[in-house]
């Protein structure tokens, strides 16, 4: 107030007035809590993440598999790539030009040399041409021959003398090995090839590789033309006439050097033998020796044609051009686009933080359920990156993100969280409109099916129905966007159909894996979680069935009011069934389960008797954790009385307080159940069909007004009490609850025709 005397002016009193904060002032307040910075970084840590999973510095490729250039495909830089065809080309002439390797073994010349001498010094000490004579003598002269006239026996018989007689020169015949030795010896060491020992490639290289081995093993490198045998056989010619000739010191050995000829060139051996392995090795060597080659490509050129689908090597092709570009971009052009990136995961991220800040709250109030949202997003953002670039396949993982999304949270949510998927997927993959479309679309379908989950074949059809709108979405969006009208085309719209389909399938799978993760309950699950079969449910049965029935009757009042006020009904039935499981550990203590004559509350304090009572939503929470039961149905169970008033013992206690004014005054706190109170409006439900049931057994002539009048008192004194505070519960809906709770009741207490009474025989 002001003070006296003084009155404030009409500006100040406008100014004094505070309006509820708008959206954006409230998204602002709720990030700058000091509570949200952890969810801050946890978020900020997600973008950059996604920036380095992404390798968002650089633009994406926007070509994709069996896309249909309209014009044609020219580099923005000049770029290389690997010519395959010429580097094969290369490789194959490295391989013919390869030297073969031969194996040298010398003795054999050596043997020819040695059976030479040998048969030369037979001759010379020979006494007389007999028939052994002539045999050795002939292998020097040819039996027949076109060009020379074969000499008869007396003119070899007379040539025969003269190599005798020159042979008793003194040291004629040592000289003579020498010679002989001293001409063959440089075709030792290089070797001799014979023309059946020809390698068929060798024709293609000038040189060979000859390898002697033994104890000085060695190697070298022999032009081919210094090892045929005919090459090889004129120059042990030339070198024999020269020795020979020196050796004669002037006088005329014709005879004796076309003699000697002509035995050679009949008896000279091959010495080399081609090594096939150690060829091949050298052949492998000489081809990965072959450099890559390249072919380059210019600004200029044309890298893929008009109107051609695109096929894998193409794609490649325009892989690489791509590469090419980024890897000339620079440090400020990198920085500048990885800016944007982050700025747009940013935005999109604020914009899903509006939503829940305004629409869904506890999310941003638990930082475990925080993570749960913020993970598979982001995960599913990485994984469309990666299935777009390889199989175009980004609809399969968007879609069980919208659905799992539709099923945890809102349908709503989860065309949000959806759209700004698919456009971070499409920015970062490089995708086109198309592709945004068809993910947008195929996971709209998908999400807006996402009702009531009842059975698993709810799914199958889900992705049914989306893969219908994928094919249709993509065919039709492709056609508008300028893509001709092929069988390729058909194909790429039925894979996306496909995707969809298999997304659902697979949601099949993982949803009992969402739910677990979630702590959420889906219609399949609340229908076998409310099997009469359920070993809680039976022990209940079995130890209180005063309270199993009530727990039967309420379910059935509460379903049909929490569905008239589009509340999840089939959550309230199985809740209800369980609410009150903690009254099995001590049954004779609660009314319905009691006989007429036996009370365990006589002769007890109030206060005692209530904290009996109270205990079972204690015990019940207990035995709802030990066998494993859903965080909802343990909710319904602490919540379902909210911190209401043991109404009942609280009036005793202060009757007795009255009586004997010794008597501590009452504390109303004791006589209260701790609570919580209702969290949602499906356990505001149950706590009012709770009270209202117990009470109308109460009731002697259960009228349709007595019950409507009952019910009335029992929903406003728990409205008038703070019940309802925290569930989000309005008077129109409070009202369509009591009429539904009154119609149940009236039907269920409704009243019986007397029959009279039977009369005797």
């Amino acid at each position: 107030m002001a003070p006296p005397g003084k009155t404030r002016k009409r500006g100040k009193r406008i100014q004094a007035l505070e309006l509820p904060p708008g959206t954006f002032r409230r998204f602002v307040s709720e990030l700058s809590h000091p509570d949200k910075l952890l969810y801050l970084a946890c978020a900020l840590f997600a973008a950059v993440a996604l920036w380095l999973v992404t390798g968002a510095w650089n633009p994406p490729m926007q070509y994709r598999l069996g896309y249909v250039p309209p014009a044609e495909i020219h580099p923005r830089v000049q770029f290389s790539v690997d010519d395959d065809l010429a580097t094969t080309t290369a490789e194959r002439d490295a391989e013919n030009a390869a030297m073969s390797v031969y194996n040298n073994d010398p003795a054999r010349l050596e043997q020819m040399r040695t059976r030479l001498q040998t048969i030369i010094n037979q001759l010379t000490q020979a006494k007389q041409f007999d028939a052994e004579v002539e045999r050795l003598w002939n292998e020097f002269f040819p039996i027949a021959d076109e060009n020379v006239a074969p000499l008869n026996p007396k003119e070899r018989e007379e040539q025969f003398i003269r190599l005798k007689t020159l042979f008793q020169r003194e040291g004629m015949l040592n000289a003579f090995q020498q010679r002989v030795e001293t001409a063959f010896k440089p075709f030792a060491s290089r070797g001799i090839m014979a023309p059946d020992q020809l390698e068929l490639k060798q024709g293609q290289a000038a040189s060979i590789i000859v390898v002697t081995p033994g104890p000085n093993s060695n190697q070298q490198i022999i032009s081919l033309n210094d090892v045929l045998r005919a090459q090889v056989l004129e120059k042990i010619r030339k070198s024999l006439q020269l020795e020979l000739e020196e050796l004669a010191k002037g006088e005329d050995i014709k005879f004796l050097v076309e003699a000697v000829d002509f035995w050679v060139e009949k008896n000279l051996p091959g010495t080399l033998t081609f090594d096939r392995a150690a060829t091949t090795l050298e052949r492998e060597k000489a081809v990965k020796a072959v450099e890559k080659l390249q072919h380059i490509y210019s600004t200029k050129d044309a890298v893929v044609p008009a109107g051609i689908p695109l096929n894998g090597a193409e794609l490649a092709l325009l892989r690489s051009e791509h590469q090419a570009y980024c890897d000339q971009r620079s440090f400020l052009s990198k920085t500048i686009y990885s800016l944007a990136i982050l700025g747009m995961y940013y935005a999109l991220g604020a914009l899903c933080a509006i939503y829940l800040v305004v629409k869904c709250p506890r999310i941003l109030k638990d930082l475990n359920e925080f993570l749960l949202f913020l993970a598979p997003t982001c995960a599913t953002i990485a994984l469309g990156y990666w299935f777009d670039d390889r199989w175009q396949a980004e609809v399969l993982v968007v879609m069980i993100l919208a659905m799992t999304i539709s099923i945890v949270y809102q349908q709503e949510f989860a065309l949000l969280v959806t759209a700004c998927v698919s456009l971070a997927i499409v920015l970062t993959s490089g995708s086109s409109l198309v592709s945004f479309v068809t993910v947008a679309a195929t996971c709209s379908a998908a999400t807006l099916s996402m009702t009531r989950i009842r059975s698993r074949n709810k799914l199958l059809f889900v992705g049914l129905w989306a893969g219908v709108v994928a094919f249709a979405t993509n065919y039709g969006v492709s056609i508008v966007a300028g893509q001709p009208a092929t069988l390729a085309l058909l194909e790429a719209a039925a894979r996306q159909g496909a995707y969809a389909v298999g997304a659902g399938i697979l949601m099949t799978v993982l949803l009992p894996f969402v739910e677990k993760a979630y702590g959420i309950l889906t219609d399949i699950s609340l229908l076998e979680l409310g099997d009469a079969a359920h070993p809680l449910l039976q022990k209940l049965a079995q130890r209180a069935p005063g309270t199993y029935n009530h727990s039967i009757t309420v379910a059935s009042i509460a379903e049909a009011a929490a569905d008239s006020i589009r509340a999840n009904g089939l959550l309230v039935r199985v809740g209800a069934y369980f609410h009150d499981i903690g009254k099995m550990l001590k049954p004779e203590y609660f009314v319905e389960n009691q006989n007429a004559s036996n009370n365990r509350h006589d002769g007890l304090n109030p206060a005692i008797s209530t904290l009996v009572i109270i205990a079972h939503v204690k015990d019940g929470a207990d035995l709802a954790r030990q066998n494993r039961l859903p965080r909802a149905i343990i909710d319904f169970i602490e919540q379902h009385h909210g911190t209401t008033l043991v109404e009942y013992f609280y009036r005793v206690a202060s009757a007795k307080v009255e009586a004997n004014p010794d008597e501590r005054e009452v504390d109303e706190a004791i006589y209260r159940y701790p609570g919580p109170k209702p969290q949602t409006k499906e356990a505001a439900v149950l706590m009012i069909c709770d009270a209202v049931e117990s009470a109308c057994r109460t009731l002697v002539e259960p009228t349709s007004a007595r019950i409507e009048a009952l019910v009335e008192e029992l929903s406003m004194k728990r409205l008038l009490d703070g019940q309802f505070d925290e569930c989000g519960l309005t008077l129109q809906e409070l009202r369509q609850i009591q009429n539904s709770v009154t119609k149940s009741l009236t039907a269920v207490y409704h009243g019986r025709v007397k029959y009279p009474s039977s009369q005797p025989a």
